[in-house]
């Protein structure tokens, strides 16, 4: 009668187990955010968030001269 017991209450408890895994891993599923959209540059190789819409070291160039543009030196052309 002992061992009915203990067995009939094991498996009680791995019900109750295996259910709150199975909620608590639902619950996780649902509170991902959204992938964020990366971009590589083709100058520079550095990847960034697409929302940024220009790379960072591209955007420090354009900073520095004031043009608006990149260089023609960075973009690969010939002067």
């Amino acid at each position: 009668m002992k061992g009915w017991a203990a067995s009939r209450r094991v498996a009680g408890v791995a019900a109750a187990v295996t259910v709150a895994l199975g909620w608590g891993l639902r619950w996780l599923s649902r509170r991902r955010p959204a992938p964020v959209a990366v971009v590589r540059c083709p100058i520079h190789g550095i990847a960034y968030d697409a929302e940024l819409e220009v790379c960072p070291d591209c955007a420090k160039v354009d900073g520095a001269t004031g043009s608006g543009t990149l260089p023609t030196a960075e973009k690969g052309g010939v002067r």
